[in-house]
């Protein structure tokens, strides 16, 4: 008898340690994750009673608003379809997405909020409430951009050199989040797929942009110099040996995809990676890996045409860092869309970003600076000399998008810009990023 009552002491404990494991998981691991799930029945009531915070520009212009409408919040956004992919909507039909959706609790004031946002309420000694959100976005630029692209499909990106923020986020075509459900039905069927975030969610082919990546780890690993010969196609037979610090100037695909060879796949693969190829974007929105094939499957041909840029997919905002570090000397930034954060009584706490991460040596940076002096000098972006010119690479073939990717002022850098026109050439891509860098430096110190 005294066995038999141990025992079940004993499956006692263990069922209540059980209990406890099982609500430890629930509460403290898995519960922050579901505090901010935005099928959360605790947001949508807290929606029901209270409007959501805003969501700003980086100038305070309002990109989402809450306004009251027979006796109950709406979500009106006064830039229309220009904001349409990185700002978002938010439909309790439809769901949410953009920022509407990644800052959901926040802008509802429920939920647990991640350390930097609950400083804001530490300082003023209350407990949590919804609260505007300061994006790193500039409207004026961001709809600069979108009538640059005018009916185009296609992205751009404009990074901000020193912070890593997002000043510019386009992707055409887009849509009007005010009339969202009564347009659905059209949008979610059309094959231009308008709902698509082609900035951050669209992959494409980079052609010749991926060679910065090769000509990086080339430089690297000292297996070749820029004022070294490489050998350059200069017609359909005839090939003529040009200098390294020449060589993105010119088609060379077949020197490209020696020196492919010469890395190898796996120290090739380890710098796009350092790049941030082949992995999402850190950002606060769901955002594309693109693809990098893995060293085990490259055999000679597929690494040769890794060279050029075959069998390669990136995003415009990747494509965006790439240029932002080479503009940074080799430090690859931390892209971001959350400026600050603003209580409604004006008090503000900036987000905390992290530190930009060093991926290559300066000196190989600087090289790769002036091999795209050498290519900018072809494209005339616009950009005075006496400012420092703007330095870029442009490519496109059949098949291919056109695409841009660079960075201004040459001697200063303050912006990066990545241009993706899906039917267009490199010409349409060029003509869009000399605009942007005539309207974005003055803008950007």
């Amino acid at each position: 008898m005294r066995f038999r009552i141990c025992r079940l002491a004993a499956l006692n404990v263990a069922a209540a340690a059980l209990v406890a494991v099982w609500a430890a998981y629930w509460q403290v691991i898995r519960g922050p994750e579901l505090a901010y799930d935005s099928q959360n029945p605790r947001v949508l009531l807290a929606e029901e009673r209270k409007p959501r915070g805003a969501l700003l520009d980086r100038r305070g212009r309002p990109l989402a608003v809450t306004v009251w409408r027979e006796g109950r919040p709406r979500r009106v956004y006064p830039q229309g379809e220009v904001f349409s992919h990185p700002v978002g909507y938010r439909s309790l039909r439809l769901g949410k997405t953009g920022l509407e959706g990644a800052l959901d609790a926040v802008l509802l004031g429920v939920g647990e909020a991640a350390p930097w946002w609950r400083e804001l309420d530490r300082r003023l000694g209350r407990g949590p409430r919804r609260l505007d959100v300061v994006t790193t976005l500039d409207a004026q630029l961001q709809s600069f951009a979108w009538r640059l692209l005018g009916a185009a499909a296609g992205a751009v990106v404009v990074l901000d050199v020193h912070t890593g923020g997002v000043l510019v986020s386009v992707s055409r075509p887009g849509f009007d989040p005010n009339r969202l459900e009564e347009a659905w039905a059209q949008l979610s069927r059309a094959p231009s797929s308008p709902l698509l975030d082609r900035a951050l969610l669209g992959v494409y082919p980079p052609g010749t942009i991926f060679q910065l990546v090769v000509l990086a780890a080339a430089l690297s690993r000292d297996l070749v110099l820029l004022d070294g010969p490489a050998a350059c196609s200069t017609g359909a037979t005839s090939h003529q040996e040009v200098l390294w610090r020449h060589a993105l100037a010119f088609p060379c695909k077949q020197a490209f995809g020696e020196l492919a060879q010469s890395v190898g796949p796996r120290p090739l693969r380890e710098v796009a990676e350092a790049f941030g190829l082949g992995s999402p974007p850190p950002v606060e929105l769901a955002a594309a890996a693109g693809y990098l094939p893995e060293g085990k499957d490259l055999d000679l041909p597929r690494l040769r045409a890794l060279g050029t840029g075959e069998g390669v997919l990136l995003s415009p905002l990747q494509a965006a860092v790439v240029a932002a570090t080479l503009a940074r000397d080799g430090e690859r930034p931390h892209p971001h869309f959350i400026l600050a954060l603003r209580s409604d009584d004006g008090s503000t706490v900036a987000r905390q970003v992290p530190s930009a991460t060093r991926i290559l040596a300066r000196e190989v940076a600087r090289g790769l600076q002036q091999a795209l002096k050498e290519v900018s000098s072809h494209l005339d972006l616009h950009v005075p000399k006496s400012a420092g010119g703007a330095l870029g690479l442009a490519d496109a073939a059949p098949g291919r998008p056109g695409w841009f990717v660079g960075y201004g002022p040459g001697n200063s850098p303050r912006v990066a810009i990545a241009v993706v026109v899906e039917q267009g050439d490199a010409k349409a891509a060029v003509q869009v990023a000399r605009m942007l860098f005539s309207q974005a430096l003055p803008m950007v110190r």
